[in-house]
């Protein structure tokens, strides 16, 4: 079960994340922020495992517990909230057990459609892909006979920095005396929501300026200050009715069935081909979903409403508010390589939160993504005939 937030946590991510974007925020701006975000996210995960703790504290059947989300715990596991306990806090030399962050990246990718589309690898501080492309065909031929084809291949590599992610998360005395269940309850609940959105926002939109490359960036632009630009459009999209619908969205499945294929940042690349059908999302903001869905939606004889995209499934229509009014992409599932670490170290953080009741730890991990190719996905402006103006960016991100 993830964690159910109130107004005053939605209200102090959307503040946090305006404030720390702004050019002109001090760093105490940024941090007077972050307390009121973070605080939020303490509250309402407190408040929701105090409440499990007292429902369920008398239950001891494992699986209507793992049901509500509080999972069996590792021998190691327990070992290691035990220390926390008797330590009354996490100690900077306790070695976090990878399976928690593991289920931490588990359910975020459960919760979230974006995170759905990614699968993350396991990590460590700097990672080589060893990429390659076939050579030469298999022969078809007698017996014995002497070769006459041959396989061969070219390699290439291709290297990733892992990027610092720092989470944090505030814990009271009064939690760690549920015992190790509990403590790993509300340790998932807050590393859950501190890493979900900011990986949703960077693997749409992410500049590749010490962070993620997301999906609207062009991997093959000139790259400023570290920042990648945004791609160009591929086309207009209109779904103006449905003969335009089947027109327009073949258009888009056969664009992102070629692709370049490349095994290193110098090597030109090779044009390949691939098979879209199934593996097409459009990802929107939700302004333009509900012009999109109500022209793709019927009613049956039978009074149900049913809505059907020409060779794309309705489920793979994905609502984001980090993709700008006006624009969709068109992604292939799988097509972003992501990476991440286990908790690398986690610290009392002192430079802010004066609180007596409450100690502030952070916890350092390893990560970084980028489009596993530059034809992963593909811009389109949106021409909906009828649709409402283009939203203010204020509204957009709070539809």
């Amino acid at each position: 079960m993830a964690l159910t937030i109130t107004n005053k946590t939605r209200d102090a991510r959307e503040d946090f994340k305006r404030i720390s974007a702004a050019e002109n925020a001090t760093p105490e701006q940024v941090n007077a922020a972050l307390e009121a975000y973070v605080t939020a996210i303490a509250e309402d995960a407190g408040n929701q495992v105090r409440g499990e703790y007292e429902e369920l504290k008398n239950v001891h059947d494992n699986s209507i517990l793992q049901a509500r989300g509080i999972p069996v715990l590792t021998a190691e596991e327990t070992k290691f909230y035990n220390e926390v306990i008797k330590k009354s806090g996490f100690d900077e030399d306790l070695v976090w057990p990878e399976t928690i962050l593991e289920r931490v990246f588990d359910d975020i990718q459960k919760d979230h459609p974006i995170l759905r589309l990614v699968k993350f690898s396991p990590t460590v501080g700097r990672v080589k892909v060893i990429k390659s492309r076939r050579k030469g065909v298999a022969v078809f031929g007698p017996l014995h006979k002497d070769i006459e084809g041959q396989l061969d291949a070219e390699f290439g590599a291709m290297e990733y920095t892992q990027l610092a992610l720092t989470a944090f998360f505030l814990i009271s005395k009064d939690t760690l005396e549920l015992g190790p269940r509990w403590i790993n309850r509300y340790v998932l609940l807050c590393l859950r929501e501190a890493v979900r959105d900011i990986w949703a926002t960077k693997i749409i939109a992410g500049t590749g300026n010490d962070e993620p490359i997301g999906l609207l960036k062009d991997l093959d632009g000139a790259v400023t200050n570290g920042s990648y630009p945004d791609k160009a459009a591929a086309g207009t999209l209109t779904f103006a009715d449905s003969k335009t619908m089947i027109t327009e969205l073949a258009g888009v499945m056969k664009k992102l069935s070629v692709y370049t294929r490349k095994i290193s940042k110098t090597d030109a690349g090779t044009e390949e081909h691939r098979v879209v059908d199934g593996k097409i999302y459009l990802i929107v903001n939700p302004s333009d979903y509900y012009d999109i869905v109500p022209r793709a939606t019927v009613q049956t004889q039978a009074g149900t409403f049913v809505t059907n995209l020409p060779f794309i499934p309705a489920d793979h229509i994905i609502q984001s508010i980090d993709v700008p009014a006006k624009k969709l992409i068109a992604y292939v599932d799988g097509e972003y390589d992501a990476t991440q670490s286990q908790a690398e170290k986690v610290y009392e953080y002192t430079e802010t939160f004066a609180m007596k009741r409450a100690v502030l730890y952070a916890v350092d991990m390893l990560g970084n993504g980028q489009p596993a190719n530059n034809d992963a996905a593909a811009i389109y402006t949106l021409a909906i005939p009828g649709a409402a103006p283009e939203a203010s960016a204020a509204s957009a991100k709070k539809a």
